[in-house]
């Protein structure tokens, strides 16, 4: 089979996963030569950066970086960005503290798209690569280019309101601590919060938007509404009427003391995702504390598939109709105490039916429907997967 029927022409999930990932593994191959000749158009062409000692290393390291991270893209597009966004953050506070300006870095930036580019071009050439693919893998990766320019700009703004002694670059900066993982001393959260101007509440919940906004808040919250991953800390609790004003789909994470806060911006994160996916109900604004089973359920996909092929094993032999027939009943069986008049009523059929897939269940189930641990499991396993084909 071609590449060309293999790359990821439609954007449907189900339809663009093994397309990507075949088309990723045309690029990886070809990846160290790519990261020299980004690396030497960029030493030429900014020879600022070519300079012996920390300048040449860095470079190289963000361009392997950039481009391991691009094809990971290519294959997932929920492959994770907070290294390579933290690189690329650094680098403009690099700019910043050396008090130059951001013109070298955005030039370094256009020339490895421009060789990112015609790489592709030759690679597009020799697999004989559809107008459509090719089109999709320009939108890729000039948009691409300009998340690294946004987060290189923001490191800069950063540090230049640091530097100038600004309460934004404070708050900014206690914002990043106060989310990431760990919790924060009292302490050091009291004494930060003072030089920042922010009256520390009792409790916060976290915020996350779907898209970049630019909405002023007051002293009380901390915000970072134009970063890729939109987010904001409240004083819990929070009125709906408030959020409106996002212009975007919003999560709200599960009310946390502020020490603690990245636990409810990862519940938002979270929540957000099952939406787009479908997991959870689309709405203007999705309140976790609704969802906190599904969250659980749901908030580590590849474990909730591993817990699924081990609990429901013996489902595994029969055919998919078959399997999924079980596993409704399974399910049905295990919330109603194994009662066949309820099940039937559950699942609209006969109960001469549910005691014959009972049946089938006992015999391939075995003793294990009688161990409370493995009903527990498969319970859990069911319902997980319940919402996860809903999803799909």
């Amino acid at each position: 089979m071609s590449a060309r029927q293999h790359v990821p022409v439609a954007r449907t999930p189900g339809e663009e996963v093994p397309r990507r990932a075949d088309l990723a593994a045309l690029m990886r191959p070809a990846l160290p030569a790519l990261v020299d000749g980004i690396v030497r158009e960029v030493w030429r062409a900014v020879p600022v950066y070519a300079r012996p000692g920390s300048y040449g290393r860095v470079t190289r390291d963000g361009v392997e970086c950039a481009v391991a991270l691009f094809v990971d893209l290519v294959e997932d597009p929920l492959a994770p960005r907070d290294e390579l966004y933290e690189t690329c953050r650094r680098l403009g506070a690099g700019e910043a503290h050396e008090g130059r300006s951001l013109d070298d870095l955005q030039a370094a930036y256009r020339v490895g798209t421009r060789v990112g580019w015609r790489w592709i071009m030759r690679l597009g050439r020799r697999h004989r690569l559809s107008s459509p693919v090719m089109a999709w893998l320009a939108e890729l990766l000039f948009g691409y280019a300009d998340e690294l320019a946004r987060m290189s700009i923001r490191g800069h703004r950063e540090v230049l309101a640091e530097l100038d002694g600004t309460r934004a670059g404070l708050r900014r900066r206690l914002l990043r601590l106060v989310t990431r993982p760990g919790a924060l001393p009292p302490d050091a959260l009291a004494d930060l919060a003072a030089a920042a101007g922010w009256p520390v509440p009792a409790e916060v919940v976290a915020v996350a938007a779907e898209e970049p906004v630019r909405t002023p808040w007051g002293p009380e919250a901390l915000a970072d509404l134009e970063a890729p991953q939109p987010f904001l800390l409240l004083p819990a609790p929070v009125d709906e009427r408030d959020l409106a004003g996002l212009g975007t789909r919003v999560a709200v994470g599960p009310p946390a003391e502020p020490g603690a806060a990245a636990h409810s911006l990862r519940w938002a994160r979270t929540a957000l995702r099952l939406v787009a996916d479908g997991a959870l109900p689309d709405a203007p604004v999705t309140w976790c504390v609704e969802h906190l089973t599904t969250l659980w359920l749901l908030g580590d996909i590849p474990l909730v598939a591993e817990v699924a092929r081990r609990e429901l094993a013996p489902l595994a032999q029969f055919p998919d109709r078959t399997r999924h027939r079980l596993g409704e009943t399974l399910l049905s069986w295990l919330q109603n105490g194994g009662n066949s008049e309820k099940i039937a009523v559950d699942l609209s059929v006969h109960p001469q039916t549910v005691r014959y897939r009972v049946r089938q269940l006992k015999q391939a189930f075995g003793e294990r429907l009688e161990d409370p641990d493995a009903r527990f499991a498969m319970q859990a396993a069911l319902r997980a997967s319940g919402l996860r084909s809903r999803g799909a």
